[in-house]
């Protein structure tokens, strides 16, 4: 390029393109914080990505009285701050309104509302998302607005915008990931440094990785949200969230990883959809034992991992950082971007959940899944135990792989392990049952299938 074409190029990319495009922030939690703190800082760069002046114009949180916004204000002076998130959405030069409250039923309100007002809407909300995803895509397309939901999984590393549009040509068979950095993080501690598990969860929330409330985390929940959202994208099918199966880390000791060291695996909470027989999907949440070699394994700490398995290009794994405001305001902040590039272009934008035609999903029956299993048993030690436990195995049609004892444990709560061979859920969950029924077991039975990477 000669010197003269570089100046004029200069000249020519420096100037404007229309007037500043407008963003609204509802919602000044951790991920609204750190969206308005990040858009701030950087400023410069997004105004030269895009070629125009991308503004703060409205932010709301219903604790704005009680909040200490000086450092907003030292940055900017001339953007409206609300309890009422309708000031936010009626705001005229708002044309990205950015939904980052907790609640659904306001969740689902603000980004009905901006829609059918016309703006364009941005949110992090995973329930919302999988509740109502296929509604507010069909309002963003009737008001011919963007819809940006990218930080609804993963945090900030861009898995949908991959499956969306990188691998937009595969025929995906399943989808599987570590989806929760908070319990992902429970169970890295608990496995390299051999805490407990409220030892594990009260770090995790004096890092900001977990809530005062883990439930959702814990127990599954969370994970749920996001394996739906997943099995929307890569399979066309909308999943009635309420029929995932999903379990949590709860029960999950330190034991557990002695043992599973000892079988040459670790322990994760894996959210997985899959195509079954006669067109069905699979899809559960649930911590599985994970063989040291396997891609997921490799997962540690806060960090998500979502393995792609496509009938053509094969695994794809893609990781990054999941928990933390930081990293999710990054990846809203690259939606309101995206969508103020096809603001200044005039292009109607990407179909946000990768599909123009739905149907409704078929689950397949988990008790139909064929798996080996680990079943750790906690007993007062006596003679005959696993005559007994074998015996009701056997009844079910189920084989013992190998037994299990970590020496030097208490007679009185005695851990001891059995792997079990392929076996269809459905049997193994019926012996499960009445072994718990034993009246020598110090605590309830844990089970855990066995996973297998394609």
């Amino acid at each position: 390029m000669s010197v003269e074409a570089h100046r004029r190029f200069s000249k020519a990319a420096a100037r404007p393109s229309r007037r500043a495009i407008g963003v609204g922030v509802v919602g000044l939690g951790t991920v609204g914080a750190s969206t308005v703190r990040v858009l701030l800082e950087h400023q410069r760069e997004i105004d030269r990505r895009l070629g125009c002046k991308l503004e703060l114009k409205a932010v709301c949180s219903r604790r704005v009285e009680r909040l200490d916004l000086s450092w907003l204000h030292r940055r900017i002076r001339n953007v409206k701050i609300t309890p009422d998130w309708r000031d936010v959405v009626r705001h005229p030069e708002v044309d990205i309104v950015v939904e980052l409250v907790g609640n659904l039923e306001s969740a689902h309100a603000i980004a009905s509302a901006a829609l059918q007002s016309g703006k364009h809407v941005v949110t992090a909300n995973k329930q919302l998302v999988a509740e109502y995803g296929l509604e507010l895509v069909e309002q963003s397309q009737h008001a011919g607005t963007g819809l940006g939901i990218e930080a609804c999984v993963a945090g900030g590393t861009p898995v949908l915008h991959a499956i969306r549009e990188g691998l937009a040509g595969e025929h995906f068979t399943s989808v599987l990931g570590i989806l929760n950095g908070t319990t992902n993080y429970i169970l890295t501690e608990m496995e390299e440094r051999g805490c407990t598990f409220a030892e594990a969860l009260a770090e995790a929330q004096q890092r900001g990785y977990a809530e005062p409330d883990p439930t959702a985390d814990v127990e599954g929940h969370d994970a749920r949200y996001k394996i739906a959202i997943l099995a929307m994208l890569c399979f066309g099918a909308a999943v009635p969230v309420a029929e995932v199966a999903a379990e949590g880390i709860r029960a999950i000791d330190q034991v557990d990883f002695a043992y599973a060291h000892r079988l040459n695996h670790t322990i994760r909470l894996i959210a997985a959809a899959e195509r079954a027989a006669g067109g069905r999907l699979r899809v559960s949440v649930r911590p599985m034992m994970i063989p040291c070699a396997a891609q997921l394994a490799s997962v540690r700490g806060a960090t998500n991992g979502v393995l792609l398995v496509g009938n053509k290009g094969g695994n794809t794994m893609i990781t990054g950082r999941g928990a933390g405001g930081e990293p999710t305001a990054v990846a809203v902040l690259s939606d309101v971007i995206e969508i103020a590039r096809d603001v200044l272009s005039g292009a109607a934008g990407a179909t946000p959940l990768g599909y123009t035609a739905w149907h409704a999903a078929k689950l397949a029956p988990l008790g139909q899944q064929v798996a080996a299993f680990y079943l750790r048993l906690v007993v007062c030690d006596r003679p005959g135990i696993l005559a007994r436990v074998s015996g009701i195995l056997a009844r079910h049609r189920i084989n013992i792989d190998s037994v299990l004892q970590e020496p030097a444990q208490s007679k009185a709560a005695l851990p001891f392990v059995l792997t079990l061979e392929p076996s269809r859920q459905e049997h193994v969950a019926a012996a499960i049952r009445e072994i718990a029924r034993l009246k020598f077991l110090a605590q309830p039975p844990l089970l855990m299938p066995f996973f297998e990477q394609s």
